[in-house]
């Protein structure tokens, strides 16, 4: 098959797993602390001097488009919503949260208290303290200092747990806000962003900048079609024209 094609073709492909990644992000624009992805476009050349790709007739024309996808780690910005189980990371660090899979990490902040008193996330899942165990809050007054400390009533009941690790981070998204460690080996260590009580972080999606990408993936996809289909008029004109021969 003809170089050019198989550009076509995977340009093609690149582009629509790249206006899935988009859509994503638009999907959670209005996601707290919702972290957007973005992808890593190489081409890969078939090396002249591959005997193996030389035995089999390939040029060393780009055939291939690679794609990775990886996180944006920057920071939303801060809303203040006046509601006291609403907590923001202002700086570097995560929320540790417990879920039936382990420990996941995120700066998802919009808690709330189960009937049995017990600080969760959106989820359902329990925030855990310094000490790994999840924070019981029963009483009317919370008050979270920077330090992540949390009383109730005037009276001490844990701290929340906020971590970091090494950058570049190496964590996998596991849901719309929510990261694991890609090593279990890497130690969680201590975060230096301190928390802000009544205040969400906001995706950090911007969406104009999403919806013109959108647009330029949209057309750069009508280009690839446009030499595929141009690929195929071609190869139907020799044969018709061969078939008069």
């Amino acid at each position: 098959m003809n170089s050019g094609l198989y550009s076509a073709l995977s340009g093609s492909v690149a582009a629509m797993k790249r206006m899935d990644v988009i859509s994503n992000n638009l999907a959670n624009v209005n996601t707290p602390g919702f972290k957007k992805d973005a992808m890593l476009f190489e081409t890969v050349l078939t090396g002249t001097d591959n005997s193996l790709a030389a035995s089999q007739g390939i040029s060393s024309a780009p055939t291939l488009q690679n794609n990775n996808t990886f996180v944006d780690y920057s920071t939303g910005s801060m809303a203040q919503t006046g509601n006291v189980l609403d907590m923001a990371i202002d700086g570097d660090g995560f929320f540790v949260v417990q879920t039936p899979d382990g420990f996941v990490y995120t700066r998802q902040g919009n808690f709330h208290i189960t009937s049995d008193g017990t600080l969760v996330t959106s989820d359902g899942f329990p925030v855990m303290n310094d000490q790994n165990a999840p924070i019981s809050i029963r009483g009317s007054l919370v008050e979270v200092d920077s330090t992540g400390l949390v009383k109730v009533d005037g009276e001490e009941v844990g701290s929340l747990q906020v971590v970091d690790f090494p950058k570049p981070y190496r964590l996998t998204k596991v849901s719309s806000a929510s990261f694991i460690s890609e090593d279990a080996r890497v130690e969680p260590q201590a975060a230096t962003g301190g928390v802000s009580q009544g205040h969400l972080e906001n995706s950090n999606v911007e969406a104009i900048s999403e919806m013109v990408q959108m647009i330029a993936t949209h057309r750069y996809y009508e280009a690839c079609q446009k030499v595929v289909r141009s690929f195929d008029d071609m190869v139907g004109k020799a044969v018709n024209d061969l078939g008069k021969l």
